[in-house]
């Protein structure tokens, strides 16, 4: 605790640690609201904001922030007097602290040469004067900050430059400085130094060499092979020997993670290794296991439940909306709201959201499909799956089941429908190879889809069950059917559907490109996009991909899957055709 000011001024003078001291700014805030005289008490105040105020790599980083201001901000210093008096006092106060004040000078708006300069050159006395304690991990990261501070001003002016680098491959043959500091040093050189001469470079390149043909750091052996081989793609030599040992490195960790989920990460980092080396041998082999661990992934299910009073009265709202619709309405208003209503499935931009928890950031994730492959989705919780799973489906539950029950959903009303409101009953026109005209419908490629669907809710109805396996044709078919129908839609009104390639070869165009083909998008509105985005792509239920390569087990299909479908068509059915008419 500081007794008076010359107390901190003593302190500041004699601090010859690279460890950041904690406490100091509360212990000065103490100091000024003890001191009367004003002057002191404005100088303790200047004080506080320079121990708050921090450089990393050279720039200033504040304490807090937020979209609007940040703490401390260097308008809190007014004219800045107090910093270049301090600035100026270079036998009283250590170049620890004399580096800094010059150094907040030169990022001010009194910026000048010779603060930058005299930062640089206190900064440089201080790393060589201080004795750095061995295998102090704090002091190490302390030097680390200096000299980071140091090598980008050095840049920046282009003074003493080469000197910086000189200095740290003498600290490279040294035992003070830990493994793991000077990897990170040369890697910071190495990313950030501009026009670096190619002597530096190879010196980089020798000792890290060393480091892993001697094990001098057993630990630290992927940071330094991943060095060796960006040092080796700026020295233009072949990367291969790294890559395949980085990913040697990647299978003895997953050694350690045997019977774990875990193993898959490591498997794909090697396996990553592996391709950019080249090596044919292992990439099979890291193939085969990556396969193998699939049976090692048991993910158990967590289930909650949630009540609240505005959760039932949503629900009894609902039930009486749906009893309403069913009971009152005709077939022809039942399917037109499963068509048209804007209440059942979530908004777009539901779509892009995650949401992660404050738990979420201090851990890492790994996301598998549904054939146990790591999936490529972003780590989070998707909104727009909970609000389809909690919500959507029991509302298309209370529509389907009660309509199902009194007859107004049926094969029968559905065909009609869908014949007389949507284009899938418009015929088409083809010339076979034979040079005759052939007709067809979409109509008559969804009805056996259909009738296998009512035929057997009608049986879940009766025998009070739930079937899954009695949905597998229904579903297999209209999973499929849908990206034809997409294709006949999209090509009916003008939107590429085939790529040309170089060779003059023709190519679909995918899936996905299709949603996003602007003329899609000016006839259909995002909402209904996301919906089948989230239905057929790997951002939601992937449902195409799923189906086609049989990833779905029988106790994946279920009657709700339809549900979402049969509203899909009924979207897409919705629009119409800009070139046939009915």
């Amino acid at each position: 605790m500081f007794k008076s000011l010359k107390d901190y001024y003593d302190y500041i003078k004699n601090d010859n640690g690279f460890d950041q001291k904690f406490g100091i700014s509360s212990n000065l805030t103490s100091l000024r609201d003890s001191i009367e005289d004003s002057v002191e008490k404005k100088k303790c105040t200047f004080e506080i904001y320079f121990s708050d105020f921090n450089f990393k790599r050279g720039n200033y980083v504040p304490l807090f922030s937020n979209n609007e201001s940040s703490y401390p901000s260097k308008s809190l210093f007014e004219d800045f007097e107090y910093i270049k008096d301090r600035a100026g006092l270079n036998d009283s106060i250590s170049p620890k602290y004399l580096a800094k004040y010059n150094h907040l000078l030169w990022d001010s708006s009194h910026k000048h040469i010779d603060y930058a300069k005299k930062a640089i050159d206190n900064y440089f006395n201080f790393i060589k004067s201080v004795l750095l304690p061995k295998d102090d991990n704090l002091s190490n990261r302390g030097f680390s900050e200096m000299f980071e501070n140091l090598f980008v001003l050095a840049q920046t002016i282009n003074y003493k430059r080469e000197d910086s680098i000189k200095f740290l491959i003498v600290k490279l043959d040294a035992e003070d400085i830990n493994g793991f500091q000077k990897y990170s040093l040369m890697d910071f050189i190495t990313k950030n130094g501009k026009k670096l001469e190619k002597a530096h470079t190879n010196k980089f390149f020798a000792y890290s060499k060393e480091v892993i043909d001697k094990e001098l750091y057993p630990d630290l052996n992927k940071e330094y092979l991943q060095l060796l081989i960006d040092i080796s793609i700026k020295l233009g030599k072949s990367q291969r020997d790294f890559h395949n040992k980085l990913g040697d490195c990647h299978i003895a960790d997953s050694s350690k993670h045997k019977e774990s989920f875990v193993v898959h990460d490591f498997y794909l980092k090697a396996l990553k290794e592996y391709q950019k080396a080249g090596n044919k041998k292992k990439i099979e082999e890291v193939t085969v296991l990556i396969e193998k661990a699939k049976d090692n992934l048991n993910f158990k299910s967590i289930k909650t439940e949630h009540s609240s009073p505005e959760l039932q009265k949503w629900y009894d709202a609902l039930n009486e909306m749906t009893t309403n619709l069913v009971e009152k309405g005709e077939s022809k208003d039942i399917y037109e709201y499963l068509m048209c209503s804007d209440q059942i499935f979530p908004k777009a931009k539901v779509l892009d959201e995650k949401i992660n928890s404050v738990m979420m950031d201090l851990v890492s994730t790994m996301s598998f499909d549904i054939n146990r492959n790591v999936s490529g989705n972003k780590g989070g919780i998707n909104s727009y799956y909970i609000h389809i799973q909690n919500f959507t489906l029991r509302h298309l539950w209370l529509v389907f089941s009660k309509g199902l029950k009194n007859g107004k959903i049926s094969f029968d009303s559905l065909k009609d429908f869908l014949k007389n409101n949507t284009w899938y009953g418009v015929e088409f026109s083809i010339k076979n190879p034979a040079g005759k005209t052939e007709t067809y419908n979409w109509l008559q490629l969804l009805t056996p889809a259909l009738d296998s669907y009512f035929k057997q809710s009608e049986i879940d109805i009766k025998t009070n069950t739930n079937s899954s396996s009695g949905y597998i044709l229904s579903i297999d078919s209209l999973v499929l059917k849908f990206e034809g129908i997409l294709r006949e839609f999209s090509r009916y009104n003008g939107a590429q559907t085939i790529d040309i390639k170089e060779n003059g070869t023709q190519e679909r165009i995918s899936f996905e490109k299709l949603l996003e083909n602007e003329k899609f998008k000016e006839l259909v509105p995002e909402d209904d996009i996301a919906l089948f985005r989230f239905l057929f792509t790997s951002e939601g239920m992937n449902l195409r991909n799923n189906i086609a390569h049989c990833f779905f087990k029988s106790k994946d299909y279920s009657a709700a899957i339809m549900w979402l479908l049969i509203c899909a068509f009924f979207k897409l059915g919705n629009y119409k055709l800009k070139t046939i008419t009915k």
